[in-house]
C-alpha cells in the first residue's frame, strides 16, 4: 500500500463521486435547515475528528524501526480523508462539478495540492496571478498538468513523510498528540481551502510562514492536552 500510495497518490486522493454525494446527502438529512456552507463546515469537522483520530493512533508507534511505516500509514489515511471531505464539500456547494469525472478530479487535486498545481502551472508556462481559480483550472487542467502534479506531489509526499516521522512518532504519547494535533488543523486548512475553491474564490499554495504557524499552534495544543483531560478538540 505505501508503495502504491506514492506511485499512484492521485488514484488514492480522488474519492469515489457517489460516496461524496451520500455524504453530503446525509450531512442534509441529519442537519436540516442548515445552508450549504453550514453543512460543510459540518462535513470538514467531522473529517478533522477522523484524521487526528489516525494521527493520534499511528504518532503512538514511537519505535524509530516503526516511525516511517506509521507516518506512511498516517499520510495515506489522511490523503483519503481529505480527498472524500473536499468531495463532499463539492457535492455540497457545487454538485453539478460531480457530473464531469474529469472536472471534479482537477478540483479536488487543486484543493488538496494547491502548491504542486501551481508549481506545474509555472512549468508549462501558464501566466496567472497570486491565487489559483477554479475558472483557471477548468481551462488549463489538462492530462499533462496532471502528469506534471503527479511527479511533484510524489516528491512533496516523501519529504513530508519523513520530516512528519521525525517530528511525531519518535516520542511516546507526545507524538500521538502531535499527530492528532497536526492532523486537525490540516484539515480544518484544506477544508477551508476547499469551501473557498467551490464558492469560486481564489486559493493560494502553502507558505513557509503558513506552515511554521500550524506547527505553533500544534505544539501548543499538544501542551494543553498534556495538562487537560487527555483529549484534542
Amino acid at each position: 500500500m505505501n508503495r502504491e500510495l506514492l506511485d499512484n497518490v492521485l488514484e488514492w486522493v480522488v474519492p469515489d463521486r457517489e460516496q461524496c454525494r451520500k455524504a453530503a446527502a446525509d450531512f442534509a438529512a441529519k442537519h436540516p435547515g442548515l445552508t450549504p456552507e453550514e453543512l460543510a463546515r459540518k462535513a470538514i469537522g467531522s473529517a478533522q475528528g477522523w484524521a487526528a483520530a489516525a494521527g493520534g493512533a499511528t504518532g503512538a508507534a514511537a519505535n524509530p524501526l516503526v516511525m516511517v511505516p506509521a507516518a506512511l500509514a498516517d499520510m495515506a489515511a489522511v490523503l483519503r480523508i481529505e480527498g472524500v471531505m473536499a468531495g463532499t464539500v463539492a457535492a455540497l456547494l457545487e454538485p453539478q462539478s460531480l457530473d464531469d469525472p474529469r472536472i471534479f478530479q482537477a478540483d479536488v487535486v487543486t484543493v488538496i495540492f494547491p502548491g504542486a498545481v501551481s508549481q506545474a502551472l509555472r512549468q508549462l508556462g501558464v501566466r496567472w496571478g497570486q491565487q489559483i481559480t477554479q475558472e483557471l483550472i477548468r481551462k488549463y487542467f489538462t492530462e499533462r498538468l496532471l502528469k506534471s502534479v503527479a511527479a511533484l506531489t510524489s516528491k512533496y509526499l516523501f519529504v513530508h513523510v519523513t520530516e512528519k516521522a521525525l517530528v511525531t512518532k519518535t516520542v511516546p504519547l507526545v507524538g500521538a498528540g502531535i499527530g492528532a494535533g497536526w492532523n486537525y488543523l490540516e484539515l480544518k486548512a484544506v477544508g477551508n481551502r476547499a469551501i473557498r475553491y467551490y464558492q469560486q474564490k481564489g486559493i493560494g499554495p502553502r507558505t513557509r510562514a503558513g506552515k511554521a504557524e500550524r506547527v505553533k499552534k500544534v505544539a501548543s495544543r499538544v501542551v494543553k492536552w498534556r495538562k487537560g483531560p487527555g483529549r484534542l478538540p
